[in-house]
Parts: structure tokens; sequence; C-alpha cells
């Protein structure tokens, strides 16, 4: 018995100063360094979204002592911001990256899946850093382009973990970005084209501010004067799209396909065919269709076949009474057409079943049209819910030309809002 409990008490003994040991050992082992920080230097990155080019972000990461080797990030996951399911938008950024002033790499941009990632909208990387042995700090340059319709995306922000080679978090910090309206890309910004008494055509492209419509003018070439007809198959653009078609004295249709060129908009004419000295009035619709007016007031529409050498097919008759105006000029997808006592009339466009049924009844608008001397329609002046909205140049007696923007009322478009866009432009005897 005696030595049994002799046991029991060496046992026990050994137990406690075993558990004492371990208590020591813990209490003297060294706790993992709390992670690092990462600022974003000035706050979200302000993201002009239209043709400014790439803005820059840094990034300075300060790290705990010890950290070297590689670190990197993973997956940097935005979430869908209001008003966009579905978009997928990753592609259209463009993104470069640079590690502690190294040269800049492209950064690319992702969209997952929604059907396999849930809620992520963007996906993005940073790219892996070498921290040198002794190193606290690594700074990430980032550069971010992005195009025009990027403007209602608002802000987006992001929580950024950057690991080490074992997986562990050494530093943590947040990534934001706010996007705002820029200017519009050329190809989203329509051109006005006038031509003087001496035969120059010249080219105003939009600046994309409803404020101030217009740019400087640009020549686009002399010899202008030999048409007595000139009107826009679809919206020109200032990148050079859009195409017209002139009407000679000797009644003969020439085509002028847009170049895609922004300082040469028009390639070499090419011919229609003659007799076109019939028509009264020209006037091209967006989208490629031509209306033609006779003499007798009956109005032909000319589809488009898309093809430069044959660009129109076989006309059809739209009705008479057309004499009733005395201009008729593109607004959106339709016309609006004027009579002597100046009262504008909306045509908007139909259903398109029956070629020869192109434009809904007509409606009137409002009165006080015959101020101005010259229409022209025109298309995107500047950012738009809308898209792709109408505008209408209107030049009065004394030279003055407004810009009218649209509005709508339960799905049909109106003139309106005019804004000054220059003066002088008397000296100007046809706008198209």
């Amino acid at each position: 018995m005696r030595q049994l409990r002799r046991a029991l008490v060496t046992a026990g003994l050994a137990l406690a100063l075993t558990s004492s040991a371990l208590a020591g050992g813990a209490a003297t082992a060294t706790a993992a360094p709390e992670p690092g920080t990462i600022t974003q230097e000035g706050g979200a990155l302000r993201v002009p979204a239209g043709e400014e080019g790439p803005v820059t972000t840094r990034l300075t990461v300060t790290l705990p002592p010890g950290v070297q080797g590689p670190i990197r990030s993973e997956h940097l996951d935005f979430l869908a911001v209001d008003g966009t399911p579905g978009d997928r938008p990753g592609p259209r950024i463009t993104s470069t990256c640079a590690v502690d002033g190294g040269a800049f790499e492209p950064c690319p941009w992702a969209s997952p899946d929604p059907e396999t990632v849930d809620g992520i909208w963007l996906r993005f990387d940073l790219p892996a850093a070498q921290v040198a042995a002794g190193a606290t700090t690594v700074t990430y340059d980032i550069t971010m382009d992005v195009g025009s319709d990027f403007a209602h995306f608002g802000d987006i922000s992001t929580a950024v973990d950057l690991r080490d080679a074992t997986g562990t978090v050494v530093a943590r910090g947040d990534l934001a970005f706010s996007f705002e309206p820029g200017t519009l890309e050329a190809y989203l910004r329509t051109s006005l084209h006038a031509r003087d008494r001496n035969g120059v055509l010249w080219q105003y492209d939009a600046t994309g501010r409803p404020d101030a419509p217009l740019k400087p003018r640009k020549r686009v070439g002399g010899g202008w004067n030999a048409y007595t007809a000139l009107t826009k198959l679809d919206r020109t653009t200032a990148a050079g799209t859009g195409d017209l078609v002139a009407r000679d004295r000797d009644g003969v249709l020439w085509y002028y396909r847009g170049s895609r060129r922004e300082n040469a908009p028009f390639e070499p004419r090419r011919r229609v065919g003659g007799g076109w000295n019939v028509y009264t009035s020209l006037t091209g619709l967006p989208g490629g269709d031509l209306v033609a007016r006779d003499r007798d007031g009956v109005l032909w529409r000319y589809p488009t076949t898309h093809w430069a050498e044959h660009p129109f097919g076989r006309r059809a008759r739209v009705g008479g009474g057309w004499n009733a105006y005395t201009s008729i000029a593109a607004f959106g997808d339709g016309l609006i057409a004027h009579t002597p006592d100046g009262r504008q009339w909306r045509y908007e466009k139909a259903d398109d079943w029956d070629r020869a049924v192109p434009f809904k009844p007509r409606r009137a608008v409002g009165g006080g049209w015959n101020a101005y001397t010259a229409l022209a329609g025109m298309g995107r002046i500047g950012p738009s819910a809308y898209g792709d909205e109408p505008s209408l140049a209107a030049r009065a007696r004394d030279g003055r030309l407004v810009v009218y923007g649209v509005v709508r009322f339960d799905g049909k478009s109106e003139p309106y809002h005019p804004r000054p866009a220059g003066w002088g432009w008397n000296i100007y005897d046809l706008l198209v």
C-alpha cells in the first residue's frame, strides 16, 4: 500500500511539472504579428469615363517586420452596382500595374460568369511583389482607362488582402474607384457640316459638353458648290463614320462613304445614278434610308442596301401632299417638317413592316420655327441616359446657331431646350 501511494504521488508531481513546463512554454512563444496596412493615396481614384486617357492611383503597403519573398493578392472582387445586372464590363477596362516604381505591365480585369460566381461583377489581381530582406514598404501604381459607358457605374470598392508564400495575410486595406462622366469618344460625338459660299465644306465636331456643343471647325475640302443638294444618310461623327449623298447640277447623285478617319471623313465619291433633278428635297434617315420629294409633292422612300456600289433599293411611294412643307429635316429616327406659317410637325419612325409606311401619323410640335433659316439633324452632343440621343441645329436669321436637345413624352421625342452654339453662321449657304 505504501509503495502504491508513493507511486501515485510521484506520478502527480511529474504531471504537475509537465503542465507547468507547457504553460511556461506558451507564455514565452512569439505571437504572430498583426498584418500591415494598405493605403490608397488620395482616396478613391476618380476615373473620367471617356477619351481623357488613363489615370493613376498608388497603393502604399506597410509591412510588419520579417516579411520577405513574394507577396500577392488573390481575387480582388467588386460586387455588382445598382442597375448593372448581367453587365460584364471587365474586358472594356484598360489597366496596367507597376511594383516599386518598376515597368508598367498589363493588369487584366475580368467579369466572372454570374451563374458560377454569385454577385461578383468585376475581378482584379495585383501582380506579385518581391519583398527584399529588411524592406518594410511596397508600392503599387495602378492605371485605369474606361469608355463613356462607365459614367453611370458610380463608385466601386473592395477589401485588399496581401499574402506571403505561406498564405498568411501580411497587409490589409481598401481599393476604390469612382467613375464620372468624361469626354465622349469620337465615335459617339456627332458632327455638323456647313458649306460656305466659296464651296468649301467645313466640319464641326461635338465637344461632348452640352454647355459648349461644338469644337472649332476643320476643313473637309473644296468644290462642294458643284452640288445642289446634300444630305446625310446617317449621323456623322467626329471619328469619320456616317455617309452622305450629293446631287450635282446635272441631276447625278453621288455617294460619299464614311472613311473612319478623323481628318479625312469621307472616301472618294461613287456615282449612284442620274435623274435626281426630279426631286425638290432629299433627306437621309438614320440607318441609311433616303426619302425624296418630287415636284408633285409625292414622297418616295429609297431603302438602303448597305452596299457602297449600289446603296439603294427600289423606291416605294410614301404618299402625297408633302409640298405643304417648306423644309424637311431628319430628327432622331424620323423627320420634322415645317409649314410656311412656322408650325413644326413630327413624323416618328413606324414599325417598318411596310417599306411604303416609314412613319407614324404626324403630330404637331409647336410654332415659331420660321425664325430659323436652316435646320440640320445631328446625333449626340453630350452624355445622355438614353444612349444615342438626337439633336437639332438651327440657324436664326441673324446668324446665331442654337442646338436643340430632345425631350421625351410617353416614348415620343421632340426638340427641346436650345443651347447657344455660336454666331456668324450666315457665312454658310447650307447646313447638313
